[in-house]
């Protein structure tokens, strides 16, 4: 009988020493899962902030003009607007003619590379 209850009583005590390092194991995961969401939260204030700022600028009356200004081509009463071309709209005789692709033969090459000719 005293072997019975000794042997219960070691069982016991097994069993609450699993129970406690159990214990510390969820312990030691909630307090890095605690970091990583203080983590995130720091990230996200951070963004918060980013945005609100974001919006004032949006919201102010110069964002208003600008965007009306460069992608509206909006102006003012009483301005001109002058829109420059770009370089493929600047000279459309710098794009190459049908005639211009057309080459020499390459005897006709030689002769005026030959006979001073040659324009290059």
């Amino acid at each position: 009988m005293k072997r019975f209850i000794l042997y219960a009583v070691i069982l016991f005590q097994i069993g609450l020493i699993f129970s406690l390092v159990r214990g510390m194991q969820l312990s030691l995961q909630s307090k890095a899962r605690i970091a990583d969401l203080q983590t995130t939260k720091q990230k996200l204030e951070k963004e918060q902030q980013g945005l609100l700022a974001q919006q004032q600028n949006v919201q102010s009356p110069y964002y208003l003009e600008q965007v009306a200004r460069d992608e509206l081509h909006l102006s003012k009463p009483g301005e001109t607007v002058v829109i420059i071309p770009t370089d493929s709209q600047a000279s459309p005789s710098a794009s190459p003619t049908p005639q211009m692709l057309k080459e020499k033969p390459n005897w006709q090459l030689w002769w005026e590379v030959i006979s001073g000719q040659d324009q290059n």
